[in-house]
């Protein structure tokens, strides 16, 4: 089978969908597909893959970058069996109405709230699930009615969570149309030891960790309200925030006018992450919106406690009290009061990490290939990987 996928980001950058992209491709190349990429970045010095990849640069201006996107992915899907999309489908839509490929659509968010989000074209702080309901100017309008076009054009849609699922249905996307399958923990390596991994980070006291893209709807203006109150609770606790993004100079602005010593250690290499998920006494993702996060899944395997807010798929992947614990968004008092239970309690919570451990059965990585092989041959009855 020939595939096309088509994704807005791609390995070397951060994030889920990238990262999904990187670790799934290659085992669908091993199955005997052939695989050619279109996405987003800078083409200069990239990576070897097994498999084609174009990249477009987003230096050019937003409808060049657009023209110069579609004509590429144009060009790469007049030889392909399917396309296989990252959310990022409005270029495979348009040339599509020529083409008449099978299209199998992941969707993990909601672009038009955080295209809207980015450009302030809505009230600050609006959730993703406020904006489903909310009035809005024609702009807005003209975006969702774009988002669903081009999700409803696919032939298959599949979401990372029930929640996701629920979201696109709420767009009028024929039921019949989508799956879920859930994010899946790629294989890691053994697990550095939890001493060395705080050697390393020359980590003293207690650790807070949150790993996020710093964008306003993750919630790490949250987390560092609540470390006001904790340093209160628990002496020496440290926050250290890994990632990147647009809201970094403003949250450590926040932490300063706080008086809470965040450390921001900007965006790391996957095997640092591993190592900051090691240290770590608690991990916590305090966000307003989630598909279904793998980043609690990844501290999970780490064998760190994990607290999560109560939005979006954080549900789907943590029980309150069995796995991990869950907070209002938002509610920094909550988690303030959580987090100091789980410092000052450490038996407690090594007993949830153990749980949540336990409880990663559910996201094995060969059911996700599995699953998503199976997805992208039923568009094609009848054909095989060799084929």
């Amino acid at each position: 089978m020939r595939i096309c996928v088509v994704s807005g980001t791609f390995h070397p950058e951060a994030g889920g969908p990238p990262t999904f992209l990187f670790q799934l491709l290659p085992e669908l190349v091993l199955r005997g597909h052939q695989v050619h990429v279109v996405a987003f970045g800078q083409p200069a010095a990239q990576p070897t893959y097994p498999y084609a990849v174009q990249r477009v640069s987003r230096a050019l201006p937003i409808p060049l970058r657009l023209l110069v996107f579609t004509a590429a992915v144009w060009r790469a899907g007049r030889s392909a069996d399917v396309f296989f999309v990252s959310d990022y489908g409005l270029p495979v839509a348009l040339v599509n109405a020529v083409l008449r490929r099978p299209v199998l659509l992941k969707n993990v968010g909601d672009f038009a709230w955080e295209f809207c989000t980015r450009h302030k074209w809505i009230a600050a702080g609006q959730t993703i699930d406020e904006f489903q309901l909310a009035a809005h100017p024609w702009r807005v309008r003209f975006l969702r009615a774009l988002q669903r076009w081009y999700v409803g054009a696919a032939t298959r849609v599949v979401a990372p969570s029930k929640y996701s699922a629920r979201l696109v249905a709420g767009w009028g996307v024929a039921a019949h149309k989508l799956s879920v399958i859930y994010n899946a923990l790629h294989p890691a390596p053994a697990p550095m030891a939890r001493a060395a991994a705080r050697a390393a980070l020359g980590a003293t006291g207690p650790l807070v960790l949150a790993v996020a893209r710093l964008t306003p709807w993750k919630g790490i203006d949250t987390i560092l309200r609540a470390m006001v109150g904790l340093q209160q609770a628990v002496a020496g606790v440290e926050f250290v925030v890994v990632g990147a993004g647009p809201e970094q100079a403003a949250l450590q602005a926040q932490a300063q006018a706080l008086g809470v010593p965040a450390r921001f250690a900007g965006a790391q290499p996957a095997a640092a992450v591993q190592m900051y998920m090691r240290a770590a006494d608690v991990f916590v993702l305090c966000s307003t919106y989630e598909g279904l996060p793998h980043t609690v899944l990844e501290a999970m395997q780490a064998g760190t406690p994990v607290v999560v807010s109560d939005a979006g798929g954080n549900p789907e992947v943590v029980t309150d009290g069995s796995t991990g614990r869950i907070v209002p968004a938002g509610d920094w008092q909550t988690l303030a009061t959580v987090l100091a239970q789980l410092l000052n309690d450490a038996p407690a919570a090594q007993a949830l990490a153990a749980a949540a451990t336990r409880s990663l059965t559910r996201f094995a990585w060969p059911a996700l290939v599995d699953a998503y092989e199976a997805a992208l041959l039923a568009l094609l009855p009848g054909k095989t990987a060799a084929q």
